[in-house]
């Protein structure tokens, strides 16, 4: 199953609209928080970690607010998950990472092996998604 973080999914949200504005203008994170419901404090330690990761900048002060780093057609949503992600994206079950637990007897499942190959081919299409064309995906 496809299962993404709170922070993962915000943090698509955050560059989606940064995107949306890319040269355009700054984006305040009050902006964001208050048409999407989340909480300003949660973005901004969201917005940090992106910051770390050479995402996006801040500009600091009234007139302030954020901007991608680099051209959307240059980042890809695999980037972006890459800085929250922590375990694979789809596991095939609870024992995923942990296969000790397994009830079957050879510790390993007849289905794990497709499961990788969906989960590496999701994840090459993430990896080689840009934003660009998440927009564009979107907007049909």
């Amino acid at each position: 199953m496809i299962r993404f973080s709170r922070d993962e999914d915000y943090s698509i949200i955050l560059i989606n609209e940064l995107a949306k504005h890319y040269n355009k203008r700054l984006v305040p994170l009050s902006e964001v928080a208050k048409d999407y419901v989340i909480s300003l404090y949660y973005l901004r330690n969201l917005a940090n970690r992106l910051i770390h990761a050479g995402i996006i900048k801040a500009v600091e002060g009234k007139k302030g607010g954020y901007f991608l780093q680099k051209d959307p057609k240059k980042i890809t949503i695999g980037e972006v998950l890459q800085v929250f992600s922590r375990e694979p994206i789809t596991a095939c079950c609870s024992n995923w990472n942990d296969r000790s637990n397994c009830q079957r007897n050879d510790n390993y499942c007849d289905t794990i092996t497709e499961w990788r190959k969906i989960n590496e081919r999701f994840i090459q299409k993430l990896s080689s998604l840009s934003l660009e064309e998440f927009l564009r995906h979107h907007s049909h």
